[in-house]
């Protein structure tokens, strides 16, 4: 399904340029104070691209469900200023099921759309001293507007506080938690599969704005390489991912898979575990066979394997493979070949998908999917959804869990899907690290 905003303007490359920062205003603020100021437009988005974090809003074209595949296959454009002319959104996890033969999915009253991307010929790109360029690929009159709002980034923004009234509730509490873990060992004990990622779903009051929720969150998180933010008519996505999907950049690939977690400060016990290394190894595997469905023959490799990976939170191991893709690859071939991200489904990816739907019992709803850049020289910057929340109806929602294998203890595996939560829970009750 596709919708059309009117007066797109006359194709044109047109470059705008101001530098802000003159007060030692930092990337993020530039980056969220710019989209404060988009809130009020249609579908505003913040995502990273090419070393630069992206903002814009007004997109000319919006396609929602698995028409994004098609959208995803378009034409490549030389010569022009990526990302403004590409597609920026939301792959849910969901959207598997139009990549795999999959059981039906459970229903996520109160969710997003399985999938939505925006066509947005104007963004903001700001790069890590807080300079902001506008990129245009069609109305000079929209490059000017933004670049308006850009220019008063220096000037501070007041947002109205979250209003948080109740507990946070899980939907797999520590018992249930626990069982599914058993469960899940047990298919592997019976040599169904070698490892699964089972999620909980984490529900707690909010009637704040979307923005204050996402500086909080983006806080606690501590840096994070994905930070993203996307608002539809249903809700809002907030994301402090700090893991890649697959970034693209002149025919060259990247994917970043984290598996792997010990708690803050422990980075030593997790370098020295077996187990963990076992857990990240399986799903390096994984990703590198994603990737050679788009590679050239030999075009494969990990430069990196096992690097410690701390957060403000949780410690992690993070590896790097490398992909030199086949010749005429389309962005839609390449995210089709690696979605969903191996690290939050388990290997065999099928089968550990199926085994999700059949343990977790509600829908994972934006998470676990991916926020997207595509320029239109095929560039792509893609997340890992973890660390990402949906805000709808009053109400904050948010995912957390972790790879199961045969060495899982229950009431561990239990424990780190609640240290991934810390970032939900400190932004949920005001809190920061």
């Amino acid at each position: 399904m596709s919708e059309h905003a009117d007066d797109a303007g006359t194709p044109a490359i047109v470059t705008h340029h101001t530098r802000i920062g003159v007060r030692h205003v930092g990337r993020r603020v530039v980056a969220e104070r710019l989209l404060a100021r988009l809130l009020d437009h249609p579908y505003p988005v913040l995502a990273p691209h090419g070393g630069r974090l992206i903002v814009a809003a007004d997109p000319v074209e919006v396609v929602r469900g698995p028409d994004v595949w098609d959208a995803l296959a378009m034409p490549r454009v030389d010569g022009a200023r990526p990302p403004a002319g590409g597609w920026i959104g939301l792959l849910g996890y969901d959207l598997g099921g139009t990549v795999e033969s999959l059981p039906v999915p459970l229903p996520d009253t109160g969710g997003p759309p399985v999938a939505v991307m925006g066509r947005y010929e104007t963004v903001a790109a700001i790069d890590a001293r807080g300079s902001c360029e506008i990129l245009a690929a069609g109305s000079p009159r929209a490059a000017a507007e933004l670049a308006r709002l850009a220019e008063r980034c220096e000037d501070p923004i007041v947002i109205r506080g979250g209003d948080f009234g109740g507990s946070v509730a899980s939907s797999l509490p520590s018992c249930a938690y626990q069982e599914r873990v058993q469960r899940i060992r047990e298919h592997i004990r019976a040599g169904d599969c070698y490892q699964v990622n089972l999620a909980q779903r984490l529900r707690a009051p909010w009637s704040g704005s979307p923005l204050e929720f996402a500086a909080r969150l983006w806080a606690a998180a501590g840096p994070s390489s994905h930070r993203g933010f996307m608002g539809l008519p249903e809700g809002t996505l907030v994301s402090a991912s700090p893991e890649r999907l697959v970034a693209v950049h002149r025919g060259v690939a990247y994917s970043e898979p984290i598996k792997g977690t010990a708690p803050a400060g422990a980075a030593g016990m997790l370098a020295a575990s077996p187990k963990d290394r076992a857990e990240h190894v399986m799903i390096v595997d994984l990703v590198r066979n994603d990737l050679g469905r788009v590679a050239r023959a030999g075009g494969v490799s990990v430069p990196d394997l096992c690097v410690p990976l701390r957060t403000a939170y949780v410690e992690h191991l993070v590896s790097r493979i490398r992909a030199e893709l086949a010749p005429g690859v389309t962005p839609r071939e390449v995210l089709r070949a690696m979605f969903p991200g191996g690290s939050v489904t388990g290997c065999p990816k099928v089968r550990a998908m199926e085994v999700i739907r059949d343990l977790e019992p509600v829908s994972r709803g934006p998470a676990y999917g991916s926020l997207v850049v595509v320029g239109p020289d095929h560039s792509i910057e893609s997340s890992v959804l973890i660390r990402t929340a949906w805000l709808a109806r009053g109400e904050a929602r948010y995912w957390s869990g972790g790879a199961v294998t045969w060495d899982s203890d229950p009431v561990a595996e239990q424990r780190e899907a609640m240290d991934k939560a810390a970032p939900f829970e400190r932004a949920i009750v005001g809190g920061v690290v």
